[in-house]
């Protein structure tokens, strides 16, 4: 029989890093925050077509009104309503690219990655201050846009104030 040294020149391997233990099972907030997160994109797109579907052909027309008044080329109510269905279909696209960026960070943070809660906290904040004249200005949609506004910042103010507290903060502890 050899010596473990005659095998390894180096000594014994370091141990294993020691798994999580029973009781650092993931916490409610964190599951919370979680949820919350969810949520703010779904609001978000409640919010998304509430603002596009107020839009009326008289206010179309303002718009083609002003448009040629600064002398720019007119177009007509069916043309510019085509050109507002693909301005929708694109901003849709890019809302549900980056609903599904924010729900991979959101799970990546579930599953125990500090670095997603702080890519997280950076973009929810970015999104709250975006959303805030929505609710301060008056939304373009109406009191029910801006209620919905509200309830997009309170799903992100969750998702963000679950994410830090005292349970969630051991959790994401570096391991």
């Amino acid at each position: 029989m050899t010596p473990p040294d005659a095998v390894n020149p180096y000594g014994a391997a370091p141990p294993p890093p020691p798994e999580r233990s029973p009781g650092s099972q993931r916490p409610r907030t964190i599951d919370n925050s979680f949820w919350a997160g969810i949520a703010s994109p779904v609001v978000g797109f409640v919010m998304f077509a509430l603002a596009f579907a107020t839009i009326s052909d008289a206010e179309l027309q303002t718009v083609l009104g002003q448009a040629g008044a600064t002398g720019q080329p007119a177009l007509s109510l069916d043309q510019a309503r085509a050109l507002f269905q693909v301005t929708i279909a694109i901003a849709a696209v890019f809302c549900l690219v980056l609903a599904g960026l924010w729900i991979m960070f959101l799970i990546f943070m579930r599953n125990g990655r500090n670095w997603a809660r702080i890519v997280i906290t950076v973009v929810g904040a970015l999104w709250f201050l975006l959303t805030i004249p929505t609710v301060i200005g008056g939304a373009a949609g109406g009191i029910i846009t801006a209620l919905v506004a509200v309830l997009q910042l309170a799903t992100i103010a969750a998702t963000i104030v679950y994410a830090y507290l005292a349970p969630s903060n051991q959790y994401l502890q570096p391991r």
